[in-house]
């Protein structure tokens, strides 16, 4: 009997006939090439890509970091900066979801028998959210993803939290969590584990901010209602980025609605806000454009006696324009503006300001494979008027910062991510130039010589999932700095202290030539193990550089600080911080916490001498000191994402310690030990909550604890030539008392149902609500019988406030 039964091999058919006629060899060989083909045809078959962008379905604007999962596979990714995505799937049927945060997730079944390509349209969730929602997005990303040390915020409904005079403030919500402190009430910028104010690389759309605040502090510089996302990486920066020590905070400016004009904004006891968006070409061309305007002297007009007369204003403008060129390409154009004044009359006058621009390109290349180009301007500015006749005067100085870089991500697979890039930036400074108002001043002319300095910088970086529990992500930076004439440089003897007696010879440098040249390596690692589906263990080093530094004495940014590059006598700033963290999460991830510990050595830091003077100094490092520091800590956070009660409980145990370093006795500062930095505040805990009253009404509350920043008192005092003189103690061996604070607010949403567009918040909050007068210093008087000393306290007593926010 004959066997004739065939089977079908990848279009090709084999009889099992032929090996009952005899035919064995030729059998045997067509069985080989049938079972060769069909094999090498299982990896095509597994190799059709889906891929796709996920945009808002409202505004049309690409989403991020939204989470993919393909049903019963195991399998999935995370949508890029852009919306877009990429998976290797084998033929077949499945379900994919779609989820971020904010929006409603949706499923969309997709059949596979090809390369695919395919836009998914995202609602948002306009039901009542959290004041304040820390995220990674995911509701598991704090999990899966490599990085740690890394704060997002979600800023639907930040206007809820309650803050002063119901400013809405990025920075103070920054504050809130572990790591993340300032020196003091109305104290500009921010301060993460340790580290000062200028180690903070603050981006708008890649344009660096060197200043963030608004009246000396009070109010952040950057209004929320134009950002669309933010980031802080307290440790484990990107290789992307470089050039500050202690952290990278990014802030994203929305691009405005592709289909239909709106508008909102809101008003609150001190400022008036407005932001304009919409459609310039449907679904191509879209502009969002606002502004604040403050109007504080009504408020200073209540204070008593001569203050009432000090007069105060601001305004901020940023705008934003997008053109799509097609769904592979698009560029926008980031515009923003920052000023501010104070003026105490018959006295002085302050101002600063801030400008930035920001170009950007993307582009899709394929599916594997993205690119960015980004043309930056940047410059902050100070000016002080004297107004008394007989002294006037007018000091300004001035920085610029302009740039170009580009950036290249191949993506061979989902679990596999490498990214390379450069960048080339050019400095521009003016440190001081002082200047009689008129020839009845009794001001001399000072002009400091221009600095100037060129850093540039190449990267790679690579992460992967190694298995289904351990991702790894490898980064290696060099950086590269030249400090270039036209300047000059003094020479000093070597056996004593630099002086302006000191100086042996003078070396003179022309336009462009290279006086001095700074460059290293910064590695980046990061590594994830995943105990199980709900615990993951974190560890990250990384080394960072900063050739800029910020020339000041004083404990909080002042309008008379400057900024300087690195030279022959100032070398870079250099850091090494590791970090271990453990992250668990409970309950389906309604609850998240974490533990994390971090060591951070700081070489380089810039100084200053007791009794040194700053201002409009020509020989600066006569003055100034070289030091190391030693920052280390652990942060403790626990978040609740869901319910009726959501928020956030962070502790922070941290010390931040300096060493100056000279070969001169008469230079010593507390003997060349360690000391406490102004920055050294051990025990931080903030407690922050939102609860859902119902009906639209909502209560947040807010308590902060932390320890009183380091301080210098005098100790003695003694008689010298008839002259009373104040002796000090060793530097910061004191401190201010603890500062701690409750606020509280009543948010009514006017929303009847979840998709309502138009609709209005009124936020009524009470700031410092049982009137605590946390001292932001501790000032002395001298006269010819004793010390005397009073504390300044920047908000002695409650206070409330009632702000309208709309949106139309």
């Amino acid at each position: 009997m004959v066997l004739n039964r065939c089977f079908l091999f990848k279009e090709s058919t084999f009889c099992l006939s032929n090996f009952f006629t005899g035919n064995y060899r030729k059998g045997i060989s067509l069985i080989c090439l049938q079972a060769f083909l069909w094999l090498i045809s299982m990896p095509a078959i597994a190799q059709f890509k889906l891929s796709g962008v996920i945009t808002d379905a409202l505004t049309r604007k690409p989403i991020e970091a939204v989470n993919i999962l393909v049903k019963n596979t195991g399998k999935g990714t995370v949508a890029d900066d852009n919306g877009n995505f990429t998976l290797f799937l084998a033929t077949g049927n499945y379900q994919i979801t779609f989820s971020s945060v904010g929006y409603q997730p949706q499923t969309r079944n997709v059949a596979i028998r090809q390369n695919t390509r395919i836009t998914i349209s995202l609602v948002q969730e306009n039901k009542q959210m959290d004041a304040l929602t820390i995220t990674d997005k995911a509701p598991d990303q704090n999990i899966k993803s490599v990085q740690m040390s890394r704060v997002q915020l979600d800023l639907i409904n930040i206007r809820k939290i309650p803050v002063v005079m119901g400013e809405s403030d990025i920075i103070k919500v920054l504050t809130l969590q572990p790591g993340v402190s300032t020196v003091g009430e109305g104290a500009g910028g921010f301060n993460v584990r340790g580290g000062r104010v200028d180690q903070n690389l603050v981006l708008l759309d890649g344009a660096p901010l060197f200043n963030t605040s608004h009246l000396l502090g009070f109010f952040a510089s950057v209004s929320p209602d134009a950002i669309q996302d933010v980031s802080l990486y307290k440790g484990g920066i990107p290789a992307q980025f470089g050039g500050r020590l202690s952290s990278l905070l990014t802030l994203k400016m929305r691009p405005g609605n592709y289909e239909k004009l709106k508008f909102s904004g809101g008003i609150s006891p001190i400022s008036s806000r407005l932001l304009l968006e919409g459609p310039l070409l449907k679904n191509k061309l879209t502009f969002l454009v606002g502004g604040r305007v403050a109007y504080p002297n009504w408020i200073i007009r209540a204070f008593p006696g001569d203050t009432k007369k000090n007069k105060a204003f601001f305004h901020d403008l940023n705008g934003k324009i997008q053109y799509k060129l097609n769904e592979k390409n698009f560029t926008s154009l980031t515009l923003y503006r920052s000023y501010d004044s104070f003026k105490f009359p018959e006295d002085t006058a302050y101002s600063w300001q801030s400008n930035a621009a920001s170009w950007q390109w993307n582009s899709l290349v394929s599916d594997k494979v993205s690119f960015s180009v980004n043309a930056i301007h940047s410059e902050y500015g100070f000016g002080t008027e004297g107004l008394n006749p007989a002294y006037g005067f007018k000091l300004n100085s001035t920085i610029q910062h302009q740039e170009i870089k580009a950036n290249v991500s191949y993506t061979p697979t989902p679990r596999h991510k490498i990214e390379a890039g450069a960048s080339t930036i050019r400095y521009r400074i003016n440190p001081g130039e002082l200047k009689p108002t008129d020839s009845e001043s009794n001001i001399n002319s000072v002009v400091l010589e221009k600095e100037h300095g060129v850093e540039q910088a190449a990267y790679v970086s690579d992460e992967w999932y190694l298995g289904p529990k351990v991702s790894l992500q490898i980064g290696l930076r060099y950086s590269r700095f030249n400090n270039t004439g036209a300047g000059r440089v003094f020479r000093y003897q070597t056996d004593v202290p630099r002086s302006t007696e000191t100086v042996t010879d003078t070396l003179l440098y022309n336009q462009g030539q290279t006086i001095k040249t700074y460059g290293g390596w910064e590695p980046r690692v990061a590594l994830r193990v995943e105990i199980d589906n709900k615990t993951a263990v974190k560890l990250n080093y990384n080394r960072t550089r900063q050739y800029l530094h910020l020339i000041s004495n004083t404990t909080a940014i002042s309008p008379v600080d400057f900024w300087k590059v690195s030279d022959a006598f100032v070398p870079p700033q250099i850091a090494d911080q590791v970090g271990v963290g453990i992250f668990r999460n409970f309950q389906n991830n309604n609850w998240e916490t974490s533990v994390e510990a971090f060591y951070k050595n700081m070489q380089s830091l810039v100084e200053y001498k007791n009794g040194a003077r700053l201002l409009l100094n020509p020989s600066i490092e006569t003055d100034l000191l070289p030091g190391k520091g030693k920052a280390y800590g652990v942060e403790l956070s626990v978040h609740k994402n869901s319910g009726r009660l959501t928020g956030q409980a962070s502790y922070t145990f941290s010390r931040s310690l300096v060493a100056l370093q000279s070969p001169f006795a008469i230079e010593q500062v507390n003997q060349g030990d360690y000391f406490p930095s102004t920055f050294d505040r051990p025990h931080n805990l903030a407690l922050s909550s939102l609860y859902d009253l119902g009906k639209g009404w909502t209560f947040a509350t807010n308590f902060i604890y932390i320890t009183g920043r380091p301080a210098t008192y005098p100790d003695g005092k003694y008689i010298l030539n008839e002259v009373p003189v104040v002796n000090y103690s060793r530097r910061n061996a004191d401190r201010i008392p603890d500062y701690h604070r409750l606020d509280v607010s009543f948010t009514k949403d006017t929303r009847k149902t979840k998709d309502q567009e138009r609709y209005q918040l009124w936020i009524v909050s009470f700031y410092n609500l049982y009137a605590r007068k946390n001292p932001y210093s501790i000032y002395f008087t001298n006269d010819s019988s004793w010390t005397r000393s009073y504390r300044l306290a920047v908000f002695g007593t409650i206070i409330p406030s009632l702000t309208w926010n709309f949106n139309f």
